[in-house]
């Protein structure tokens, strides 16, 4: 009996003895632990510090700004509608934000912002055109080709077409026209597309649409009966190419209206 708890004694004091092994192996090996995290943190700030320090130095400051398509504004009006300055960081500049900026002006159809690194920002800009003016309470209002507005003024300051015929009550600055008689603004953003074409939006000082089907235009002195827009391009080349050999001080009323009929003649009568 005696020999037996000899040996259960000793039993329990080797299995103490690994449990005291074990336990203090595990304090000698979490401080080694901790010690390769602290590393790790210290690697991860430094990383931090270095990339921090690499974008906000001078590295990646604006020192150059480029304009691509812009012809309504100046690179200085574009940079103040964003708050671009030279010295700003290239990388850290919200260029999505500006660009919703710039979009929000009814002259801007787009814009872009890019990054040429190491010092050049660059503003690529899509516009929109004016295309005439339409009379509205004593002011003008700008339109695109799009019959958009893009602009209210209190005076024609471009040599562009006048549109008179529009029917509407209201509008809001940025938005297309919304006029009640669609088909003449239809026939209105045909005419200036083809007016483009044949270089007279700066000749034509204005158009009536009042009557679709009976569009009459002026330019100088001179009255042009277009009639409605069957042939209407054919129509706009021969107005192009008459109302450069009639003089200025010249009046009188051009009739086009007969090109609807391919046999008929294209007549001009003087008025005294």
């Amino acid at each position: 009996m005696f020999h037996r708890k000899n040996k259960q004694q000793k039993k329990s004091q080797e299995m103490l003895d690994i449990d005291l092994m074990e336990e203090i192996g595990y304090y000698q090996k979490k401080p080694q632990k901790k010690g390769l995290d602290q590393k790790i943190v210290i690697a991860l700030v430094l990383v931090v510090v270095v990339a921090a320090c690499v974008l906000f130095s001078p590295l990646f400051s604006v020192k150059k700004i480029e304009v691509e398509g812009a012809s309504q504004f100046t690179t200085s009006e574009l940079c103040k509608k964003i708050g671009l300055s030279k010295g700003d960081n290239l990388l850290l500049f919200s260029k999505g934000r500006a660009e919703k900026t710039l979009e929000k002006s009814p002259y801007i159809a787009s814009a872009k912002l890019s990054a040429k690194l190491p010092h050049t920002m660059k503003i690529t800009i899509k516009e929109r055109k004016a295309r005439g003016y339409v009379p509205y309470m004593g002011s003008y209002l700008y339109i695109d080709e799009e019959g958009r507005v893009l602009e209210v003024a209190d005076s024609c300051r471009d040599a562009l077409p006048l549109v008179k015929g529009l029917k509407f009550d209201s509008f809001t600055e940025g938005e297309i026209l919304p006029v009640q008689n669609t088909d003449a603004l239809a026939v209105i953003l045909e005419i200036s597309q083809m007016m483009e074409k044949y270089e007279l939006l700066d000749e034509v000082v204005e158009i009536d649409v009042s009557k679709p089907k009976d569009i009459y235009a002026y330019v100088n002195q001179v009255q042009i009966h277009l009639g409605n827009m069957t042939n209407g391009d054919m129509k706009i080349q021969y107005m192009q190419q008459i109302v450069k050999t009639i003089p200025k001080e010249d009046r009188g009323i051009l009739d086009l209206s007969g090109l609807d009929n391919p046999k008929a003649n294209v007549t001009f009568q003087y008025l005294t």
